[in-house]
């Protein structure tokens, strides 16, 4: 198997990738598409959790979806953390500006924006920008990966990710 650092990975791979071999990295760059595409599979995970939770209640199975929930955002904590701060250095910004998302509102849509940026085009602080190799059909076929998306794919899933969360922010708040 080839290095996964290096390849422009689909949506679950990426986000295999990102849990598992990539979720402590703190130190690197990550790009936009690496970014959004581990969003987009996180954030309909969590919205299939809401969901669940809005149909079954305060039921018994109601409460185990929430215990799920919340298991499933503890082991995610780590990964989420380290591909946003990856992300900021990818636009030469320190990970610590991850914190502006406790501002209310404006926070929230100044990181956005910040997430939603190309990345510097040469090399930072933060090393140089990752040169991702594409995957194609074959190379699919032959290693079990995915191939890559394409730019207005990542576009659409971004903006997707971004309506699927105030949605589910929406949704959260109905089934207090």
């Amino acid at each position: 198997m080839t290095d996964l650092n290096i390849k422009n990975l689909s949506y679950v791979d990426n986000f295999k990738h990102s849990v598992v071999g990539n979720f402590i990295n703190f130190s690197t760059r990550a790009s936009r598409s690496e970014y959004w595409r581990f969003t987009a599979v996180t954030v309909v995970i969590g919205f299939v959790f809401t969901l669940l939770r809005f149909v079954f209640g305060h039921s018994f199975l109601g409460s185990l979806i929430n215990l799920l929930s919340f298991a499933y955002t503890c082991v995610m904590f780590l990964p989420s953390l380290g591909i946003a701060v990856r992300r900021l250095h990818d636009i030469n910004k320190s990970g610590w500006f991850w914190l502006i998302i406790f501002v209310p509102i404006i926070g929230l849509v100044y990181v956005i924006y910040l997430l939603a940026k190309p990345g510097d085009v040469g090399d930072n602080q933060y090393g140089s920008p990752v040169s991702y190799e594409t995957i194609t059909a074959e190379e699919a076929a032959r290693t079990g990966l995915k191939e890559t998306p394409s730019e207005s794919m990542d576009q659409k899933a971004m903006l997707a990710c971004i309506c699927l969360t105030v949605f589910n922010i929406w949704m959260s708040f109905l089934a207090l």
